[in-house]
């Protein structure tokens, strides 16, 4: 199958590369850097430089014929300074719509498009962004909505919960509380009551692998949150991490206040996608956690 990325070098993508190559794939990926993208995949996808022009970029896309495309690029904050929707709006919504007219003159099958489960402030069904970057991710459905209606291709939108896992560029709350284990200086957090859903790296790129064999029966315009199903507020993600590690994690609970727009509970309905896939994911958050210190400490 010939498959577009967007995001490749992310660190969903850096996991995701390497699976669809040994599932014998080829790939096109579309990328701001070329050299960060020969260090992770050297010469084994094709490449498009995104620094080039619009018809360059369609050129490229149509003779590469895609089956299917993958986004995941996106501009993730919490600020909502002008300068950060002025960035959010370039990469969430800009670019995307460089990518679907890119698509117009192919014949792709399916767009997996990525969200956010911080487009759902209340934990529900309800789109209702809880931050400026969530509201883009909102915003980009729409855009794909319109194209789609224009083209032959289905699309759905996969919602991943709290991400995890080792070596990840940008910390996440997992890795602040490890880096917190036996430190001096305390941790400042907010009280810790927040609900989140935390999902192995592994489990989210097996997921994106099994919607590629999914796509004659997955209907059009499905959203498929993408999570374990299990909620652990983040002073029991503390408790595990402590347990797991045998170490003490110095954190001063309320240190800082909640965010007006902080998500509280955050949990997938996964048995919304139960219609197409009936296994659940396979790493608990121990297992989850012990794999992270492992490669950490390796």
């Amino acid at each position: 199958m010939k498959i577009l990325v967007t995001g490749s070098t992310g660190y969903v993508g850096r996991h995701m590369i390497p699976q669809l190559l040994s599932q014998g794939h080829q790939i096109l990926e579309l990328t701001r850097n070329l050299n960060k993208s020969l260090s992770e995949f050297g010469e084994k996808t094709q490449k498009f430089d995104l620094n080039f022009s619009q018809e360059e970029l369609n050129n490229c896309v149509v003779n590469f014929e895609p089956d299917v495309c993958i986004h995941l690029a996106s501009y993730l904050t919490s600020s909502d300074t002008y300068v950060d929707a002025q960035k959010l709006i370039e990469s969430n919504i800009s670019f995307l719509v460089r990518v679907l007219e890119s698509l117009r003159n192919t014949n792709l099958k399916l767009l997996i498009n990525t969200g956010s489960f911080a487009e759902y402030f209340k934990g529900d069904d309800i789109l209702d962004p809880a931050y400026l970057y969530a509201a883009t991710k909102s915003a980009s459905r729409f855009f794909i909505d319109y194209y789609s209606k224009n083209a032959t291709y289905k699309y759905v939108t996969v919602v991943p919960y709290t991400i995890y896992g080792a070596r990840d560029s940008q910390k996440k709350i997992i890795d602040l509380i490890v880096d917190s284990l036996d430190s001096v200086v305390p941790l400042d957090l907010s009280p810790g009551e927040q609900v989140l859903d935390f999902i192995h790296i592994n489990d989210v790129v097996t997921f994106y692998g099994n919607l590629l064999n999914k796509i004659d029966i997955i209907k059009n315009m499905a959203v498929l949150p993408l999570g374990t199903g299990k909620g652990h507020s983040l002073k029991q993600l503390t408790g595990i991490i402590e347990q797991v590690s045998g170490k003490k994690a110095n954190i001063c609970w309320g240190g800082k206040p909640y965010r007006s727009s902080d998500v509280m509970h955050a949990v997938a309905n996964h048995e919304k996608n139960h219609e197409y896939f009936k296994e659940d994911q396979k790493i608990s958050l121990i297992k989850g956690i012990q794999n992270y210190l492992s490669e950490m400490n390796g």
